[in-house]
């Protein structure tokens, strides 16, 4: 059989993909992004406003079956069970030199911007990253919703990643309200590779923001380190929410910590949350001015 992938839209190497592709090479298929005349087509799309660039496939392919799936097509698309389990086929993207996966699913928050619940269900537990991690790559990132949900769950995988040497990066960020002492000091032993992301997505939860960040202080985050190592995800879902947004990054200034703004990538954002977006995001821009500078040096 011969399998063509396509992958729309992915910002980093498309997870789905790559364990469809390790289960069709285990059949003895050709497998690629370049087959000629397939019999099988799966294409994966993560944002809906790409979904249209999918409507031509069965003309372009028209003696293939095509399956289509991703959050941005179907967030109840799933990959049956056989190809969920199978290791990823880092080989797809010549480009990746990490190990990629979920060790959990699911939230058990409900904010009103996300489509994990709806997606992924309530949290829960799916594999240990040994499952998953290439032994030749030092480097592991992990997709999970919120992995703090479970705190033993996270000491196992985190003590693991320590005894094999591996450098992290929790993508997905980390929820800040489950944070303490204890995990605190975890963060602070680790290997990372990218910063340790949080986020600060409702501008009623800066009291908590403020006393983690104390938190992260006492057990050894200097403000330098902060500044390096720290980022926070600052939502903002619609003009309405610049304010909040422009007056969250600059308190984490403030506190020696890096804002990066978030937006609805499925909606048109004005032209201030461009503009607060692009000095925030710029952290040599961030922290050389004020966004009223920065406002007035681009006007």
């Amino acid at each position: 059989m011969r399998v063509q992938l396509v992958d729309v839209d992915s910002k980093i190497p498309n997870l789905a993909l790559m364990k469809v592709s390790a289960y069709h090479k285990a059949q003895g298929h050709t497998v690629g992004f370049d087959v000629v005349d397939p019999d099988l087509v799966y294409a994966s799309v993560i944002f809906k406003k790409n979904k249209h660039k999918i409507d031509g496939l069965k003309f372009f392919y028209p003696g293939a079956q095509i399956i289509v799936g991703g959050s941005g097509y179907d967030l109840h698309s799933k990959l049956p069970d056989d190809i969920e389990r199978m290791m990823p086929d880092y080989s797809l993207y010549s480009e990746c030199d990490y190990s990629m996966g979920f060790s959990t699913r699911g939230c058990f928050r409900n904010c009103y911007f996300c489509i994990v619940p709806e997606k992924e269900g309530s949290f829960h537990k799916v594999a240990h990253p040994q499952e998953w991690h290439n032994p030749t790559f030092d480097k592991i990132m992990f997709l999970d919703n919120n992995i703090l949900a479970d705190k033993e769950w996270f000491f196992e995988v985190t003590q693991w990643c320590i005894d094999h040497g591996l450098k992290v990066w929790f993508t997905q960020g980390l929820d800040i309200r489950l944070l303490d002492e204890q995990i605190a000091a975890r963060l602070y032993k680790m290997k990372v590779w990218k910063p340790i992301f949080f986020a600060w997505d409702h501008i009623q939860d800066e009291p908590i923001i403020k006393a983690k960040i104390r938190v992260l202080n006492k057990v050894g985050f200097t403000p330098s380190k902060l500044k390096r190592w720290v980022q926070f995800y600052v939502y903002v879902g619609s003009d309405a929410d610049y304010e909040t947004g422009v007056y969250r990054c600059r308190t984490l200034k403030e506190l020696n910590c890096n804002p990066f703004v978030m937006f609805n990538i499925d909606e048109k954002p004005t032209k201030r949350i461009q503009e607060l977006r692009r000095w925030a995001n710029l952290k040599w821009c961030f922290w050389a001015c004020d966004i009223s500078e920065y406002s007035r040096t681009i006007a």
